[in-house]
């Protein structure tokens, strides 16, 4: 029974070690005011996806045709630091395609050449600091005006990482349905005892 025990702590423990591979796939239309994103393991299990819409007040995020989150512009520096576990994921391919009008006129051709400059510049950077990173920017110009967007990303984790941020989202839920429990037993108690005077 013992022997049995020993290869499985050795398969779990190679399990939190190996490394997981997490992609992101991003398609946005800026006329459009859409960007629609899926989130996926090795490319095969998808994580969640849908897509998201500017609006005044803030972001909103369509996961199915009956479950939307707002995100108001206010909440983004908490919304940011919830995502602090995320210093364990490390870069390990970025390549995008930017699609823009002006193809036939002198400013747009410009503007093109700048943003291939700057993507270039950026990439030397990045490949300076990781040289195992695999950086793709290519540029389309049209003759109608359009602004699109195509990113295709992934990230390198561990399983011991995607256990942490499994674990801390749980633990976040546990505390806020923790919160939402005892106020609403409160509101009960409240409710009663004003009913009985």
């Amino acid at each position: 029974m013992g022997g049995f025990f020993v290869p499985l702590i050795f398969a779990g423990a190679a399990g939190l070690i190996f490394p997981v591979f997490l992609f992101v796939d991003l398609y946005a239309d800026i006329f459009e005011n859409r960007a629609w994103f899926c989130v996926s393991l090795f490319h095969k299990i998808k994580l969640f996806g849908g897509y998201a819409q500017i609006r005044k007040e803030g972001f909103v995020f369509h996961f199915t045709k009956k479950k939307a989150v707002f995100l108001p512009f206010s909440d983004l520096t908490s919304a940011r630091k919830q995502f602090e576990v995320t210093k364990g994921f490390q870069l390990w391919r970025y390549h995008q395609t930017v699609e823009t009008g002006g193809a036939d006129a002198p400013r747009g051709i410009a503007l093109a050449a700048s943003m291939r400059l700057a993507a270039c510049a950026a990439g030397s950077v990045l490949q300076e600091r990781h040289g195992f990173l695999s950086l793709k920017s290519s540029l389309l110009l049209h003759e109608a005006p359009c602004l699109k967007i195509t990113v295709r990303a992934a990230l390198i984790l561990n399983g011991l990482v995607l256990l942490t941020a499994l674990t801390k989202k749980l633990l976040e839920g546990i505390i806020e349905w923790t919160k939402n429990k005892n106020s609403t037993v409160s509101w009960k108690r409240l409710q009663k005892n004003l009913r009985d005077s």
